[in-house]
């Protein structure tokens, strides 16, 4: 699996996903019981995905991703904006307060 380092986290939305990687399936733990669960490599432990109970959606860490080059992969939403730390990135004009957080 492939690590992201940065003091955001990038998550991309998929209906569907089929593991390919070496590690195959993550290992998946619930994180808040009854709402959601995190997938982390059974290998080097990189937390790779997250399926969150009233969410259509599993969310895939994007550098864990083989290809982020395309084009769909420009951020809509963005969580926690209340909670973020005064140094923070600027947030792009075109995404909308995240419903989560």
């Amino acid at each position: 699996m492939k690590l992201g380092g940065a003091p955001v986290m990038w998550w991309a939305g998929f209906e569907r996903v089929r593991w390919t990687g070496e590690g195959g399936e993550p290992t998946w733990f619930e994180t808040f019981p009854g709402k959601a669960k995190r997938g982390f490599c059974p290998a080097c432990g990189t937390r790779v995905a997250a399926v969150d109970y009233d969410i259509p959606e599993i969310g895939i860490n994007v550098p864990a991703l083989d290809d982020t080059s395309a084009a769909d992969l420009t951020p809509v939403n963005a969580s926690f904006r209340e909670n973020a730390v005064h140094w923070r990135f600027p947030v792009p004009d075109t995404t909308q307060h995240s419903p989560i957080g």
